[in-house]
């Protein structure tokens, strides 16, 4: 079966490590530019704002003119926007091209997704999920490295972003696995999902702020405090580290007692860590545990909230917690542009902390006063990357969708 996908799974690891060199890139360029920190901040947050209108608008471009032909515009689009960036080096042109890379790359991610659903077989949809979150795991991880490759005032770093973004499209296009049927995503409303379970939302809002700060402004926070461009690419890369690894003992942990303890938990190690960075001289371990609790407090709430949701209803609900996450990571980079052009860099971190204790006090009265969930009714934990789109949970939760003709022109034969 992974043989099968393998081209998928290829041209998405060439997308993410194009989007983890990318981030990097824009942030250090922006700062070399002298761009105002608030500034580099709105323009971060413009793919994020990006990448909500792609989760909007792209379902509707797929069900009109089919999966191949809305990913190579996609793709094409995506390819062009990060060489604007390196010819027209000016913030008001970069807030608008950031807008399009966001709803490029959302659109991206929800035809690699919904591919990766109609390919896997229910026997083996457990080892398809776990090899797509390694692949954009990973590929955001390597991307980091990229970075030294060239100085960054200059395009060439630019030219290897497209370059990754346009390789990404053969392997894709090119395959000859059916392309999957169109099917409209179910839309949950964030009232109701909040009356569900308003732990949850704290939690992946605050995830989506507290993320959004680190890999939008991470790298300029480096710059302004004396890091070179390696180092740099050290701290971003083991935050993604960590990312990838502490949830996965958290998520386990959370298996087995309350997830609002666990939640909680998570919270305060994320305060503990914002209080210590500023004082310990191990930058790059603490970035570990910085990045390993925004990204399991993510998780986690996610999974909190299904154990509250029907079995039919956990897609559209995790849906919509994603794009809530979306929305948090819209203000974090504005608002820590903002400190940091006022304020230096000591209260960087601190504002994370912030955040995480605002989590404290919602996961500490909803502990006491909150519903709690029976053992054997709980969810199994999903550890699930902040990078992907809402259809993520299809390929984890769902049947895979029967076989019947697309009617957009777009399906190789069988």
């Amino acid at each position: 079966m992974l043989m099968t996908v393998w081209p998928l799974m290829f041209g998405i690891s060439l997308i993410m490590i194009s989007y983890g060199l990318q981030s990097t890139l824009l942030g250090l360029r922006a700062e070399h530019e002298a761009f105002p920190a608030f500034v580099t901040g709105l323009i971060m947050s413009m793919y994020f704002c990006g990448f909500l209108v792609g989760c909007r608008y792209v379902p509707q471009l797929i069900a009109s003119v089919g999966h191949i032909r809305v990913f190579a515009a996609l793709a094409s689009i995506a390819s062009t926007t990060i060489l604007l960036h390196g010819v027209f080096v000016n913030p008001v042109v970069w807030i608008v091209i950031r807008l399009f890379t966001g709803f490029c790359f959302s659109g991206i991610f929800i035809i690699a997704e919904s591919w990766l659903n109609k390919i896997a077989t229910r026997k083996m949809r457990g080892k398809v999920f776990a090899a797509y979150i390694s692949v954009v795991n990973g590929g955001v991880f390597l991307g980091q490295f990229l970075i030294n490759l060239a100085p960054v005032e200059k395009i060439d770093l630019f030219i290897i972003v497209s370059v990754l973004i346009s390789l990404a499209l053969a392997p894709i296009t090119l395959t000859n696995t059916r392309t999957p049927n169109y099917k409209k995503p179910d839309v949950v409303p964030f009232s109701t999902v909040f009356k569900t379970s308003p732990l949850a939302m704290a939690g992946v809002f605050v995830s989506g702020m507290s993320s959004a700060t680190v890999i939008g402004l991470g790298p300029v926070y480096g710059n302004m405090i004396g890091l070179s461009t390696p180092e740099i690419s050290y701290f971003m890369a083991i935050y993604i580290l960590g990312n990838t690894l502490l949830p996965l003992y958290f998520g386990s942990l959370s298996d087995k007692v309350d997830r609002r303890k666990v939640i909680l938990g998570i919270a305060i190690l994320g305060l503990a860590i914002s209080v210590l960075i500023t004082a310990v001289p191990s930058l790059y371990l603490m970035s570990f545990f910085i990045g390993g609790a925004t990204t399991a407090l993510y998780s986690v709430s996610i999974t909190h909230m299904q154990d509250f949701t029907k079995k039919s209803q956990i897609v559209s609900t995790s849906r919509s917690l994603i794009l809530f996450n979306a929305v948090g990571a819209m203000f974090g980079p504005v608002i820590s542009g903002f400190t940091l052009d006022y304020w230096g860099t000591k209260p960087f971190f601190g504002l994370v902390g912030c955040y995480m204790f605002f989590v404290i006090c919602v996961a500490s009265y909803r502990t006491i006063t909150g519903k709690t969930i029976a053992q054997e009714r709980k969810k199994k934990f999903t550890a699930l990357p902040t990078f992907s789109a809402p259809t993520v949970f299809r390929l984890r939760m769902e049947k895979p969708p029967a076989d019947v003709p697309h009617n957009s022109g777009d399906n190789p034969a069988p």
